[in-house]
C-alpha cells in the first residue's frame, strides 16, 4: 500500500506543484447567528468597524490581509464608502512579536491524512453500483488552512482549504510512478461528494424513522450511520493519529477556531467572552434537497486544479500544438461505445426480467465483501483491467489489424500500397495513425477481415486509452457525478463545455478554464502565479476564490431576503383576507424583528407593506456585490456564477414580489376608500334620519300647542285665529289627531334609533 501525496513542510514555502487539487469548503454564518452567539438580539448585527480592529489588532490577521488583499485588490473594486468592507481573519490565537513571525505562522498547514475504503458504492438510475478501483484505499496525505472572512453584513464565512498532490504515486522504495487510474479519480470525485452527496439516500430504516420526529432530518454532524458511504466511511487523521468521520472533523475545527475568533471580537465590543457552547449554534444546518431527510450546513466549495495535463484535455490544441480546436473533435463517439456497451449489459435485465440488485466495477477485494455478494449481483471482475489497459489494441496489431492509409487528400504512388500495415508492438505508430485520422482498421473485433476497411480518426488517442478515462472522469466531476463510467459522448460534451472561455478569443488566451455546478466552482490552470502566491496563505488561488466568495455572499443573502420577503407576503396576505397566517420559523422569526405597534395609528397592512418595499434595501441592496471585478475574466464568471446559483432569478422574483405589493397597497388604499365613502354616506344617513325625526316631533309639538289653543276653556282669551266657541271642535280634533300620529312615529322611531345607534358601534368597532 503506498501512501499518496507530498508532505509539506511547516513554515516554508509551499511550492504549486502540478498535478495537485486545491479544494475550498466554504461556510456561511448568518448575521443573526454571529450576533447571537455574542449575547446581542439577532437584529444587531455586527458593523464591519469591530471587524476591521479585531484583525489590525491580531499580527497573524494583518499578516493575512498583506499578503492577500493586494491581489483582491488588484482585480476588484472593493470600496464601499472610502474603506473595504470584509476583512480576513486568522484562525490562530497565538500573538506573535512581529509580522515575520505571524506570517510563518500562517502559513504553516496542518498535515492529515484521508483514508478511504477498498470500494465505494453509490445509487443511479435506480441502480446500485460498488466500484472496486486498485489501490482506492491508499491512504492520501492532505494538507489544510483555515481562515475566516467577515462581511458588510455582520456575516462571516469560515473556510478550510484542502491540498492534495495525485499525479505521483511513491511506493516503499521511493520510486514514483504515475498517480492518473481510476483510484485518484475516484477518489477527487468522492471530495466533492462529501459537501454534496449527489446519487445517495438515507438508509431505509432511518428515514422511517425520521418521520415520526418533530423535525424529521439527521444532520451531517450526527454520530448516526447514514448509509452514505463517503459520509459514513472516509476518515480523516489528523497528525495526533486522532481519527474522525469528515463532518465531525470540520464540526471539531470549526469550534476550536471559533473560540480564538470570538473572545478577540468580544474585546473590541467590550464584553465578555461568549462561554463555551456557542459554537453550536454558529451553522445553521438546511435540508440538502437531492437526499430527503438529510441537512447539511449553508456552504458553498471551489476547486483549483493545477494540471497540465487536465487543462490541455479541456483546452485541446492541434497536432503542432499551435492552435486550438474544439473540443468535440477530441470526444469521439467511437471512444465511448465500448464503455456504454459494458454498462449496459451489466445493467440490462435478466431473464426473468429482474435488473440486477447490484452491479460492481472490479471484483470485491476484502472476504467480507466476496460474501456479500448476491445471486442477483452482477460483477464485472476485469473491468478496470479493460478499461485502463484495453487490450484489444495490442490484440489488433499483433494480428496485423492496423494499418496507415495515404492521408486524406494525399497524391498517390504508382505502385504503393494502399495501406501499409502496422507491425505489433508499434504503439507510437497506432497512435499517430489515430491522430492524424490516417489509421485504417482490417480486421473485425474476431480478426476475421472486413469487408471494407474502417478509417479511424481520434485526434486525443493515448495509449490504454487514457484519454478516454481522462474525459469520462473531467465531464463527471464538473457536474458532480461519481457515476463517471457511464457517460455517452452528448453527455461528456455537454460537461466540459465551460463557463469561460466561451469565445474563440478567451479560448486563445489559454489562462484557465472554468466550470460550475449548483454548489461548486471549478478551475483548471496549467500554471498560475497567484495560485503560487495564494496557496500559502489561503490555500487557493485568491483571484478564484474572490469569485467565489462574493458569489456564495450574495447567494445566501439573496436566500435570506427571499425566506424573509416570502413571510411578509404571507402576513400581509393573511391580514387582508383577515385569517391567521401559517405558522413557520420564518415568520416567527419575522415578527420578533417586525413588531406590529398596535398604538400605531395608521393602517397596519399599509405599514407592514412599506416594511417590506424598506426591506428590499435594508437588507439586500444594502449588502449585496454588485459585480466588482474590474477585467472581463472575473466579471463574466461572476455574473454568470450568480446566474447558475439561481441568485439573480431570486432578485429579479422579489422586485417583482414588491411590485405586486406596490399594486396590492394601491388597490387596499382604493377599497378603503371605497369603504370610507360608504361610511360617510351611512353617517350622513344616520344624520338626516335623526335630523327628521327631530323634525317631525318638533312639528307634532307646534301642531299639538295649536290644537291646545283651539280648545282652550271659555272665559281664556282666544287666538286671533281661534276665536268662537265651535273652534273647540276643531283644536280637540287636532289634538286627537297629533296623538295618533306621534304614537305611530315614536313607533318607528324608536327601533329606527337603535338601529342607528347599533350600526354606528360596529363602525366603530371596524375602525
Amino acid at each position: 500500500m503506498a501512501i499518496r501525496g507530498r508532505e509539506h513542510k511547516p513554515g516554508s514555502y509551499d511550492a504549486a506543484v502540478p498535478g495537485t487539487i486545491y479544494w475550498t469548503l466554504s461556510l456561511y454564518i448568518e448575521p443573526d447567528r454571529v450576533a447571537q452567539a455574542l449575547g446581542r438580539k439577532a437584529v444587531e448585527h455586527l458593523p464591519s468597524s469591530v471587524f476591521r480592529r479585531a484583525q489590525m489588532r491580531h499580527l497573524p490577521s494583518l499578516a493575512l490581509r498583506n499578503a492577500i488583499d493586494p491581489l483582491f485588490n488588484d482585480i476588484a473594486d472593493r470600496e464601499t464608502q472610502g474603506e473595504v468592507q470584509e476583512y480576513l481573519l486568522a484562525t490562530t490565537a497565538a500573538q506573535c512579536n512581529d509580522l515575520e513571525d505571524a506570517a510563518a505562522l500562517i502559513r504553516r498547514s496542518e498535515p492529515l491524512t484521508f483514508k478511504v475504503d477498498k470500494s465505494t458504492t453509490w445509487m443511479t438510475e435506480g441502480v446500485t453500483f460498488e466500484a472496486h478501483p486498485p489501490a482506492l484505499d491508499d491512504p492520501r496525505r492532505v494538507g489544510l488552512r483555515t481562515f475566516w472572512v467577515s462581511h458588510n453584513n455582520g456575516a462571516l464565512t469560515y473556510h478550510l482549504s484542502f491540498n492534495h498532490h495525485y499525479a505521483e504515486v511513491f511506493d516503499e522504495n521511493g520510486v514514483a510512478r504515475s498517480g492518473y487510474d481510476p483510484s485518484t479519480y475516484y477518489f477527487l470525485s468522492l471530495l466533492q461528494k462529501l459537501a454534496a452527496p449527489k446519487e445517495y439516500a438515507l438508509k431505509p430504516e432511518l428515514l422511517t424513522a425520521l418521520i415520526e420526529t418533530a423535525d424529521p432530518y439527521v444532520d451531517v454532524f450526527s454520530d448516526t450511520p447514514l448509509g452514505i458511504d463517503p459520509l459514513d466511511t472516509l476518515k480523516v487523521e489528523d497528525a495526533d493519529g486522532k481519527e474522525a468521520r469528515f463532518w465531525p472533523f470540520v464540526q471539531q475545527r470549526l469550534t476550536r477556531d471559533a473560540r480564538a475568533l470570538f473572545p478577540r471580537v468580544a474585546r473590541e465590543l467590550d464584553i465578555p467572552a461568549p462561554a463555551h457552547g456557542f459554537e453550536t449554534g454558529l451553522v445553521d444546518m438546511v435540508p440538502f434537497i437531492e437526499v430527503p431527510g438529510l441537512k447539511v450546513p449553508k456552504s458553498r466549495f471551489m476547486f483549483v486544479v493545477h494540471d497540465e495535463r487536465l487543462f490541455d484535455r479541456l483546452m485541446p490544441l492541434d497536432a503542432a500544438g499551435l492552435a486550438s480546436v474544439p473540443r468535440k473533435s477530441m470526444v469521439r463517439d467511437g471512444c465511448y461505445a465500448p464503455y456504454q456497451k459494458q454498462i449496459s449489459d451489466l445493467t440490462a435485465p435478466d431473464a426473468k426480467g429482474l435488473p440486477p440488485r447490484r452491479v460492481h466495477l472490479g471484483e470485491p477485494t476484502a472476504e467480507e465483501e466476496k460474501k456479500e455478494v448476491n445471486p442477483r449481483d452482477r460483477v464485472a471482475a476485469d473491468f478496470w483491467n479493460w478499461a485502463t489497459k484495453r487490450a484489444e489494441y495490442d490484440a489488433m496489431l499483433a494480428a496485423g489489424g492496423f494499418a496507415r492509409a495515404p492521408a486524406e487528400g494525399a497524391k498517390k504512388v504508382r505502385g504503393a500500397p494502399p495501406h501499409v500495415v502496422l507491425k505489433p508492438n508499434d504503439h507510437d505508430g497506432l497512435k499517430k495513425a489515430m491522430r492524424e485520422g490516417t489509421c485504417v482498421q482490417l480486421l473485425d473485433a474476431k480478426h476475421q477481415p472486413l469487408a471494407a476497411p474502417i478509417r479511424h480518426h481520434v485526434p486525443a488517442f493515448e495509449l490504454n486509452r487514457a484519454d478516454c478515462l481522462d474525459y469520462l472522469f473531467l465531464a463527471g466531476f464538473n457536474q458532480n457525478i461519481i457515476d463517471f463510467m457511464n457517460q455517452d459522448t452528448s453527455e461528456i460534451l455537454d460537461s466540459i463545455d465551460p463557463i469561460y472561455p466561451d469565445s474563440d478569443e478567451q479560448s486563445d488566451e489559454r489562462f484557465f478554464v472554468r466550470y460550475a455546478n449548483h454548489r461548486a466552482m471549478i478551475t483548471y490552470v496549467p500554471r498560475s502565479r497567484s495560485l503560487e502566491i495564494g496557496n500559502d496563505y489561503i490555500g487557493t488561488c485568491p483571484y478564484a476564490f474572490l469569485i467565489h466568495l462574493l458569489a456564495l455572499h450574495n447567494e445566501f443573502l439573496a436566500r435570506a431576503h427571499e425566506e424573509r420577503s416570502m413571510a411578509r407576503i404571507e402576513r400581509i396576505t393573511a391580514m387582508t383576507a383577515g385569517r391567521t397566517p401559517h405558522d413557520s420559523a420564518a415568520l416567527r422569526a419575522l415578527r420578533d424583528r417586525e413588531e406590529i405597534d398596535p398604538d400605531d395609528s395608521g393602517d397596519p397592512t399599509e405599514l407592514l407593506i412599506n416594511r417590506a418595499k424598506l426591506a428590499e434595501f435594508e437588507d439586500y441592496e444594502r449588502f449585496r456585490y454588485a459585480n466588482p471585478f474590474r477585467y472581463d475574466t472575473e466579471r463574466d464568471v461572476f455574473a454568470k456564477l450568480q446566474d447558475l446559483r439561481g441568485t439573480n432569478r431570486k432578485q429579479a422574483a422579489l422586485t417583482t414580489a414588491i411590485a405586486s405589493l406596490e399594486d396590492h397597497a394601491s388597490d387596499l388604499r382604493r377599497r378603503r376608500q371605497q369603504r370610507a365613502d360608504q361610511e360617510s354616506a351611512r353617517r350622513d344617513l344616520r344624520i338626516n334620519l335623526l335630523l327628521g325625526g327631530m323634525g317631525i316631533f318638533g312639528a307634532g309639538q307646534m301642531i299639538y300647542w295649536i290644537g291646545e289653543k283651539a280648545a282652550g276653556e271659555d272665559n281664556a282669551p282666544k287666538s286671533l285665529l281661534f276665536s268662537t266657541a265651535a273652534d273647540k271642535q276643531v283644536g280637540t280634533a287636532i289634538m286627537g289627531s297629533v296623538e295618533v300620529a306621534m304614537a305611530i312615529a315614536l313607533a318607528l322611531f324608536v327601533p329606527l334609533l337603535i338601529w342607528i345607534l347599533v350600526d354606528a358601534i360596529r363602525a366603530s368597532t371596524r375602525r
